[in-house]
């Protein structure tokens, strides 16, 4: 059997393809004109459009992974026209096979606490039945699973009490490993875990009080320490703030727009760049951002304008963002699209409805996804953008700013904001004690200067003639003349 030369292992591929391939014979990676050729068979025996291969396609011509990426590189740089945006599924596919599972958003079974000690497990199911939001269910008991490290360490007891919380935060706050060490902010969280866990199982209320005296005396000197985040802040606004957010998305659209429909690296970036302008216009928390599916909480108008309105998971109340901005809306396009021609948006829309809006996909990705893609374009954590959101808001219109802001970022309570309204009094009075210095100089500065005004219009005094009057009742002698009188 004789081997196919390489003009008729391109015969099936269009003209100017084929021509370009030709051209670079010499320079064509082994196996990739066959692999081009069998391309565009498929293509021709499905009858689908030669500019935009589906995902079958691509599948028919590449049986294995290697021949798939040759594929993809020779179409990348010989026929760079042809869209290969119905490949992401594909090279997902492979990606699937040599890989483990990706994290999801939901929380692990954690094997309904085997590893507990046998009185901290005596109350779980107690936990599970207490009537309380499943977020903060999974939340207690992700924090017990760090304290039952500490316990299995050796570095605390398996109790409830004063000498256990002691422990615990020593535990936390001190351990051996620096990197296994938590913030002090982030130590009571733990502890409210337990907590929450021996007040659902029945444990004793004093020993909880103690323990609770502990909690709150950490968060007391966490209060008291320099919040990173307030550094995160300042160095960002140093950057320009929200001007920097949007020079960082453009740099990373462009980047998107030079790459091949297919490349991970390209989408990575350009998804990095939609979400942080999305956050930009309405921030949400993460782990409501992460859960967004098209056609709920997340939907495009038949004008092309896109909105979101969702139920809040740490409030339980819903929130919307309203039209979002222009440039945002033709972003999400740009999103979907992928690649695609843009007659294909709404076509595309309705194809993803249900599906989640990062992933493109069914999958719901996992909650520190939006973190991790605002630190790779701008460094900071997604949470960061609404603090920025909010000192900008206090900026602005500080004596308005605490009410604004509890809207914007969707606060359940005024107490919420407590820390954003302390800082808009303090910039308020701030501005009205400049204003009222101002309004006290410019007054002081009027008077004087209708004093001086004053004095210049004031009439000199006009000079009395000598020798006409003198004191009252007595005659003036005048110079020149003598008082005896000649006959």
């Amino acid at each position: 059997m004789t081997r196919k030369t390489i003009e008729e292992h391109l015969a099936p591929a269009p003209t100017a393809i084929r021509r370009l391939l030709l051209e670079d014979r010499h320079d064509l990676e082994p196996g990739a004109a066959a692999v081009v050729g069998r391309l565009f068979a498929s293509v021709h025996k499905h009858r689908v459009s030669i500019s935009m291969p589906p995902a079958q396609c691509f599948r028919e011509a590449a049986q294995s992974e290697s021949t798939f990426r040759t594929l993809l590189r020779a179409l990348s740089r010989h026929a760079p026209h042809v869209c290969t945006a119905e490949a992401v599924e594909v090279s997902d596919e492979w990606y699937a096979r040599r890989r483990p599972p990706p994290k999801t958003a939901e929380s692990p079974l954690r094997e309904e606490g085997q590893q507990w000690p046998d009185r901290w497990r005596e109350h779980l199911n107690a936990l599970q039945k207490a009537k309380i939001k499943e977020s903060s269910r999974q939340r207690y008991i992700a924090s017990v699973d760090r304290c039952v490290e500490a316990v299995s360490e050796g570095r605390a007891t398996a109790d409830f009490g004063f000498i256990t919380a002691m422990d615990l935060e020593d535990a936390f706050l001190n351990h051996p490993d620096a990197d296994r060490r938590i913030k002090t902010v982030t130590a009571p969280n733990y502890l409210d875990g337990l907590i929450a866990l021996g007040r659902a199982g029945g444990e004793n209320r004093d020993s909880l009080d103690a323990m609770r005296c502990v909690s709150k005396d950490l968060r007391d000197r966490a209060d008291l320490e320099c919040k990173n985040k307030e550094v995160r802040i300042a160095k960002l606004m140093e950057r320009g703030g929200f001007s920097y957010v949007v020079d960082r998305a453009g740099d990373a659209i462009e980047k998107n727009r030079l790459l091949p429909s297919h490349s991970a690296a390209g989408r990575r970036k350009l998804q990095a760049a939609v979400l942080s302008l999305v956050l930009m216009n309405k921030p949400p928390r993460k782990g409501d951002v992460v859960r967004w599916r098209f056609g709920h909480e997340l939907v495009r108008d038949p004008d092309g304008v896109w909105r979101a309105t969702w139920m809040q998971e740490k409030t339980g109340h819903e929130t919307e963002s309203g039209r979002l901005w222009p440039e945002v809306c033709a972003l999400l396009d740009r999103w979907i699209l992928g690649g695609r021609p843009d007659r294909l948006v709404v076509h595309r829309y309705l194809e993803l409805t249900g599906h989640n809006w990062l992933s493109l996909s069914a999958e719901t990705p996992y909650r520190d996804l939006p973190s991790e893609l605002t630190k790779s374009l701008i460094g900071v954590p997604s949470h960061d953008l609404r603090t920025l959101a909010a000192d900008y808001l206090r900026r602005h219109d500080p004596a308005r700013a605490a009410q604004i802001i509890r809207t914007h970022l969707g606060h359940a309570t005024d107490r919420a904001g407590d820390a954003y309204a302390t800082e808009c009094i303090g910039t308020s009075a701030q501005r009205l004690w400049q204003s009222a210095r101002g309004m006290i100089a410019d007054t002081d500065g009027n008077a004087r200067e209708a004093a001086k005004i004053a004095k210049k219009k004031k009439k000199p005094a006009i000079p009395k003639p000598r020798g006409v009057t003198g004191r009252i009742g007595r005659p003036v002698r005048l110079p020149g003349r003598s008082r005896r009188r000649t006959g």
